[in-house]
């Protein structure tokens, strides 16, 4: 989307040693529809020079200069231009340091090994930036034009600098329920804070010691005595002289927004924990490539029955753990993953060899299954994830050991047995309990065990999030959960599943099929881990390829510039550190139009490979296995471009 910043050329100051990320930069935002107009600064006596010359839309910083340091050039920028926005662009700045340069001043910092970050950054610096000055002129208009000012439904007031009330509106008088007449001549501070000094009205009175201008929230007190939760604005007014003559204040009631917000607190953390996950299972999904494909390898060696058995055991844990990842990015994305007819009984004896394999020694584990319950359909991980929630907090629970019992059945509820749980249908469930000796669960803490983050463990122990997590699994399955307790006498957790009822066919194992071979093909790979270079070259020429392995975009221009002839085909990561998978297919588009390009990444990114118009021909989601990574290489080998 373009915005109306991109319209218009922006003015940018960069302060950057290095020409080539100079460049980088320069040709980012002109990839992405930013007109800009740079001033680059190599040194700090360029930067103090060029910023004290001219005004900027916006300054770019690395951290790290010769004899000087992005803390300084910030510190200087917010002296000199302090309505500017100022972005960190650099590769070395730490956790502590970011977080430190952010309380000074800086409005974000984006880490050169992911680029993709600095356009959204930019572009939202100059849209606050923008939104900043709107607000300013606001202000003034509303000082200017004080005849409207009782229009307004903010509260607005103006006080002498030692607190004294001279102006009060309608909209303070709906707000705080006191009229003009009431307060004129009145202290703000007494009769909106009862002369109590919170730490909020503290940073108050200090931010505009410092500065003409605070924003912020703060909690005040109505007549009738409730609380109310305004955001606040506050001008500090001068005399002809300079000198602090009063204050102007704008209050924006936001007591029932911060009432909602705290509803949907919890959800958004929720939220921020699928972007976290979803870059977790990048990097995990990277990891396991390897070993499928080396699995492949191996077994064209000749290997004893038991090297055999082990290399089964490594290839069917790695599809496991690729399986796990993929449920979990679906789940915390919200998605519906693929699910299949699937036999719960023997989830639950899985778990039970789990338990006694890594439980302490003083739980004694049960096992009681209905060997002709009834199969259900859903997501074997997920499934196995509710189980080890809910065990793992029995565990907890029994901290001196004590019996931990795993049972299935099939049960039937009728619409009268339904309607005594809440969400609950009428129809036949698969049953599964999880029950233990352990401390139980207090009757008042019951009616909170299922929501998100709520946890009676400590820190380091609990993230309150199984138990919420283990019924919303249920919920998107069709079932439901129970739960009952007695302090000192244990817990008794079931969740119900939608039986399918009826003959379930055994499953059958197709035929393994040849895999397809190339005829001399050359492609030409990229990708920036190394282990997942060198497996996926040794594949492909062991089934008659030929390969140019790269670790990086440039590298791949350079290669393709000289064998532009010879490629028949590319394969590509996107996420790459300084030229990611986006500009490395568009420069390499611009050597060989024609050119056959295959995606493989470990994050779902075809909706944004097709939004960018890269026209790829196919896309190959990690961990792959051989078999995938040859049928796809042979089928866009021989598609027609």
């Amino acid at each position: 989307m373009v915005t109306q910043a991109d319209k218009r050329r922006v003015r940018v100051l960069h302060l950057e040693d290095n020409e080539n990320d100079h460049i980088l930069v320069a040709e980012t935002l002109s990839a992405n529809e930013l007109i800009c107009e740079f001033t680059l600064a190599k040194s700090r006596e360029e930067f103090e020079v060029a910023l004290r010359r001219a005004e900027y839309d916006l300054i770019i910083s690395d951290f790290t200069l010769p004899s000087y340091d992005g803390l300084t050039a910030l510190s200087l920028a917010r002296e000199v231009r302090p309505e500017t926005p100022f972005v960190f662009f650099s590769g070395s700045i730490g956790e502590d340091i970011a977080v430190d340069s952010l309380q000074h001043g800086a409005v974000d910092y984006v880490l050169k090994q992911r680029p993709s970050r600095l356009v959204p950054a930019i572009r939202r610096a100059l849209h606050n930036a923008q939104e900043h000055a709107r607000l300013r002129l606001a202000e003034q208009i509303i000082r200017e034009q004080g005849a409207l000012l009782d229009k307004a439904s903010d509260a607005i007031l103006v006080c002498h600098i030692n607190g004294q009330i001279i102006y009060w509106n309608k909209g303070a008088e709906k707000i705080y329920g006191w009229t003009a007449g009431e307060v004129l001549g009145k202290n703000v501070l007494q009769l909106l804070f009862k002369g109590i000094l919170t730490p909020q009205v503290e940073e108050f009175f200090k931010s505009l010691a410092g500065s003409d201008e605070w924003s912020g929230e703060l909690q005040k007190v109505a007549r009738d005595g409730r609380r109310v939760t305004v955001q606040a604005r506050s001008t500090l007014i001068r005399d002809e002289h300079g000198h602090p003559k009063s204050l102007l204040i704008i209050n924006t009631d936001i007591t029932e927004k911060k009432q909602l917000e705290e509803q949907f607190f919890r959800t958004q953390r929720l939220e921020s924990l699928g972007v976290l996950v979803s870059g977790i299972a990048h990097d995990l999904n990277n990891a396991l490539t390897p070993i499928l494909i080396g699995a492949n390898i191996l077994r064209g060696e000749e290997l004893s029955p038991q090297s055999e058995s082990i290399l089964d055991t490594m290839e069917s844990s790695a599809k496991r753990g690729a399986e796990m990842v993929r449920q979990v990015l679906a789940f915390a994305r919200g998605s519906d993953s693929g699910k299949a007819v699937i036999r719960v009984d023997r989830i639950v004896k899985e778990m039970g060899k789990i338990i006694t394999d890594t439980f302490p020694k003083n739980i004694e584990c049960h096992i009681e299954v209905d060997e002709n319950c009834s199969p259900v359909s859903g997501a074997p991980t997920q499934l196995h994830q509710i189980l080890m929630n809910l065990c793992v907090n029995a565990r907890d629970a029994m901290p001196d050991g004590g019996k931990l019992a795993l049972a299935t059945k099939n049960i039937r509820l009728d619409t009268a047995e339904a309607a005594k749980i809440p969400g609950a249908k009428p129809g036949n469930y698969l049953c599964v309990s999880v029950a233990d000796t352990g401390s139980g669960i207090p009757a008042e803490q019951l009616e909170k065990i299922f929501q998100p983050f709520f946890t009676t463990k400590s820190s380091d122990k609990g993230t309150g999030l199984g138990l919420s997590t283990s019924l919303s699994i249920a919920k998107n399955h069709g079932g439901f959960m129970t739960v009952k307790s007695e302090v000192g006498c244990g817990t008794e957790f079931n969740f119900f599943l939608p039986a399918i009822i009826g003959t379930v066919e055994g499953e059958t194992i197709p035929e393994k099929p040849s895999l397809p071979a190339g005829n001399g093909e050359c492609i030409l790979i990229i990708d920036d881990e190394e282990a997942m270079l060198a497996l996926v070259r040794t594949t492909l020429e062991n089934y008659h390829y030929r390969v140019i392995a790269t670790a990086s975009g440039p590298e791949a221009v350079v290669r393709l510039a000289e064998k532009k002839g010879d490629v028949s085909l590319v394969i590509t990561d996107i996420e790459m550190p300084f030229m990611d998978g986006f500009a490395t297919i568009n420069a390499l588009r611009k050597i060989k139009h024609s050119l056959k390009i295959i995606v493989a990444t470990g994050s779902k990114q075809e909706n944004a490979v097709n939004n960018r118009g890269l026209n790829t021909d196919g896309f190959l989601l990690k961990p792959f296995t051989t078999e995938k990574l040859l049928a796809i290489v042979h089928e866009v080998l021989a598609r027609k471009k």
